[in-house]
């Protein structure tokens, strides 16, 4: 029995190591994403209504990063819906926002800068229009919102755009090479393209988009993908796209591909008599409704040094249904058995019970769950308990092993 149990002690795998979510901000107004600098210890979080608001230190500071609450319309899925940083930003201090304009209704990509003496605060008179993507009219779901630049591409920003909204995107927008909604876009921002027009911040087309449409588009084929990330060690491109009766999916961007919508929902024939598509590039991983509502939202690769074991490890969670799950991409599909449910461990009644609205990723690797009820929580190990250390302590000198194990045990 003392081999056995002593075998068993030694062998865990450390990836079984219990998680938790630690709750870092409370009294929030549906957060919406939390992101930071390179090499920041702040973490920004965005809120649906046109804040964004700074974490440092533990402690959310009174005055806001940047105010577009005058800006921005907030019904449905409206609202302040991304940021992203630019991988200068310790230099340039420049930063984008994706948001949909109050007045229009129509998406906008910002670009703004960091004040030069305060760099809590956002200069609001550095502000210009990256692009503007056109909504149509009477529809507020869909407007995707997340914009990101992968690693090692410090010049091209990605926005991605949701389909426009309505059942079954009856105009086909993601199938349409002349439109940018159901899309995923790339620019190339390394330089103000339009240096006399200070309102607008022009941009260039990177080599290798998708040709014969748009120059903007990168990839196409989406409904409303809603978060999408880039594993910040190897920049691969995870984009997870809300599904509508029958199947959330999670993809691999790549230059060119079709993701499907709306001939394809997933894997699974949506519209049989829309015209055959010259490629479909398929999901690697989707789930089905199993008869209830559910809406995916992505999340991140953890590439983190303080929780060991997880290194490699994709999260995202449900929204509707309220779990958070996670797997280890290495090539091929993954199957409902490579997915590790991780809702007991990250969701409870007193920390963040669900609404997950995003995830967030921080300088340092460390992730976060982001609840549209008002909190953000870092992903974090429960910590090891004082006899565990003293037994793996002990395990480490011979002969003291049996008196480790005895003491350890009692």
């Amino acid at each position: 029995m003392l081999a056995a149990a002593f075998a068993a002690t030694v062998w865990i795998p450390p990836a079984l190591a219990q998680l938790q979510t630690q709750i870092v901000a409370t009294g929030l107004n549906r957060p919406l994403f939390a992101t930071s600098p390179n090499g920041d210890s702040r973490l920004f979080i965005v809120e649906q209504g046109g804040l964004i608001k700074i974490l440092e230190n533990g402690t959310v500071r009174p005055t806001p990063f940047l105010d577009l609450s005058s800006s921005v319309n907030t019904d449905g899925e409206r609202g302040l819906l991304g940021m992203a940083f630019d991988p200068n930003f310790a230099t340039n201090r420049r930063f984008y926002v994706d948001y949909i304009e109050r007045t229009t209704l129509n998406t906008v990509v910002a670009t703004y800068q960091a004040s030069t003496g305060q760099p809590n605060i956002a200069d609001a008179a550095s502000r210009q229009t990256v692009i503007t993507i056109a909504q149509p009219a009477g529809l507020n779901n869909h407007k995707a919102g997340w914009i990101g630049f992968r690693p090692g591409e410090a010049a091209n920003l990605y926005i991605g755009t949701g389909d426009g909204g309505a059942r079954d995107d009856p105009q086909n927008r993601a199938q349409n090479l002349s439109e940018n909604l159901g899309k995923m876009l790339r620019v190339d921002v390394s330089a103000d393209r339009l240096p006399n027009d200070p309102s607008q911040y022009g941009y260039a087309i990177p080599a290798g988009n998708l040709a014969g449409g748009n120059p903007e588009i990168y990839a196409y084929g989406l409904r409303n993908p809603y978060r999408d990330s880039f594993d910040r060690k190897t920049g691969t491109f995870y984009i997870a796209d809300v599904g509508q009766d029958n199947r959330e999916e999670i993809n691999i961007g790549t230059a060119g591909a079709n993701y499907g919508w709306r001939k394809f929902e997933g894997t699974r024939l949506n519209f049989p008599d829309d015209p055959s598509l010259a490629h479909h590039t398929l999901p690697i991983f989707e789930y089905d409704h199993n008869g209830s509502g559910a809406s995916i939202t992505g999340g991140y690769v953890y590439r983190g040094s303080a929780i060991d074991g997880l290194n490699g490890t994709y999260f995202f969670a449900d929204f509707i249904n309220d779990k958070v799950m996670s797997f280890h991409f290495t090539g091929a599909p993954i199957t409902n058995a490579d997915v590790t449910d991780r809702t007991a461990e990250l969701l409870s009644p007193t920390g963040i019970s669900g609404g997950i609205s995003s995830f967030g990723e921080d300088a340092a690797g460390n992730l976060y769950l982001v609840s549209i009820n008002g909190q953000v929580g870092m992903i974090t190990a429960i910590p090891e308990p004082e006899g565990w250390a003293m037994m793996l302590a002990g395990m480490a000198l011979a002969s003291l092993r049996t008196r480790c194990f005895a003491t350890c045990k009692a």
